[in-house]
């Protein structure tokens, strides 16, 4: 279907594809926030033991869950990526996107029955099973990735720039529906399935929100089915050259800074407990981990996010990549708060509001930072070349969040 150019621009009536790009970058993180989020979901507890869960006495499986999951889900969105690029990318647009959408639909529905299971007599089984939903589930969402990725240069520029924010939304709306599950008190098995079901009811709602658009949303049709150079672009080893010399400090900013962000969050800041817990208080015992380790990062993080957008003045990338340098010093700092357990190194900062400072720190760091790259390496080259410059974003942080994945692993064990 096509639809010709007119001369009087489209206009986004009510805001609605605006949201849905949202709605979109949203979708794309939520199989990583939903289950690196879940930290009392998945036990995966001694049953031989006489102590009950609590996050003092963490097993090997509970302790390395969260990092573990980090490097699966970094792995697979490179390999479905790569494949995406070399052979799912045949299928059209609209196909991919149904079927990523349909395809994590299907995994979350999975994941919603194993809730309900006892797993006591195989927990390292269920770690693995739980692992290798996440690879596909991960997978999916990598294939929707490069889908959204060719889908927005159709769109006006600052679409791109919401899809990034939308990312951030998918942790706050996680993190409040984990913290919502916890105060009702329940069962813990009710408590993960009320949460998943809610990352689950999302993505559908995305979906009709998609399908719906495409059906009666003019300014959404016009685009979509607009034909542009992303979807037939040449590249020669000149091309490449020329883009990479052009964006190369914002590329390395964003490598730098993602890369320093996935060695501690989640892995160690999971880990991560007020000092005071076990003192009779809810806000220590329970709701610590919840609200600053996932709701305050991420709600800053979306502020970093939506402040680069509106920041109007150009920053050099010698700059962007200075900060970026500059902020990897919250890793160590982060690995000398209160995570538990650890053998090696001491607890330095024994106070909560230090690692309270260093989680809005480094979140709203990140988002800034993230989100000022992205929007000038959209700006810089021509517009024949920016479909192989959005090309480099997906690969650089791919590359680096999984590479930096397998780090965190490590400073996990280093604790």
């Amino acid at each position: 279907m096509e639809y010709q150019e007119i001369c009087v621009p489209l206009k986004d009536k009510f805001f609605t594809t605006y949201v849905l790009f949202y709605a979109l970058g949203t979708v794309t993180l939520v199989p990583f926030n939903f289950f690196t989020t879940a930290t009392d979901m998945y036990k995966f507890r001694d049953p031989e033991s006489n102590l009950s869960y609590s996050t003092e006495n963490r097993t090997g499986l509970q302790a390395e869950f969260t990092a573990d999951y980090t490097i699966v889900s970094n792995v697979s969105n490179a390999v479905f990526i790569i494949l995406t690029i070399l052979w799912i990318r045949r299928l059209t647009i609209l196909v991919r996107t149904i079927m990523a959408l349909c395809g994590t639909i299907a995994i979350f529905v999975c994941t919603c029955i194993f809730v309900k299971l006892d797993t006591d007599s195989w927990q390292t089984g269920f770690m693995v099973v739980t692992l290798l939903t996440g690879f596909f589930l991960t997978g999916f969402c990598g294939i929707f990735l490069v889908t959204l990725f060719e889908m927005a240069p159709k769109f006006p520029p600052s679409y791109l720039a919401v899809i990034f924010s939308g990312q951030a939304i998918c942790g706050i709306l996680s993190a409040l529906a984990q913290i919502v599950s916890l105060s009702v008190d329940a069962d813990p098995a009710v408590n993960g399935l009320v949460y998943f079901l809610s990352g689950l009811s999302f993505v559908v709602l995305t979906l009709v929100g998609f399908s719906w658009s495409l059906r009666t949303s003019h300014f959404f049709k016009h685009h979509f089915w607009k034909e542009i150079a992303a979807e037939k672009f040449e590249v020669s080893k000149e091309k490449i050259l020329t883009i990479l010399h052009k964006v190369k400090f914002y590329l390395l900013a964003m490598t730098i800074t993602c890369g320093s962000t996935i060695m501690v969050q989640p892995s160690v800041t999971s880990l991560v407990l007020s000092v005071d817990k076990n003192n009779g208080n809810n806000w220590n015992d329970v709701y610590f981990a919840p609200v600053i380790t996932f709701l305050v990062y991420c709600t800053s993080d979306y502020f970093g996010r939506e402040f680069a957008m509106l920041l109007k003045k150009h920053s050099q990338g010698l700059v962007l990549l200075s900060a970026a340098c500059v902020r990897v010093v919250f890793v160590p700092l982060l690995m000398l708060c209160n995570a538990q357990p650890r053998d090696h190194l001491p607890v330095v900062f024994d106070e909560d509001y230090a690692y309270i400072i260093f989680i809005i720190i480094i979140a709203s760091t990140n988002g800034f930072l993230m989100n000022l790259c992205i929007i000038r390496v959209s700006h810089i080259p021509t517009d024949d070349e920016k479909p192989l410059a959005m090309f480099f974003i997906m690969i650089f942080i791919i590359v680096s969040s999984m590479i930096c994945a397998f780090v965190g692993n490590g400073l996990v064990q280093a604790l």
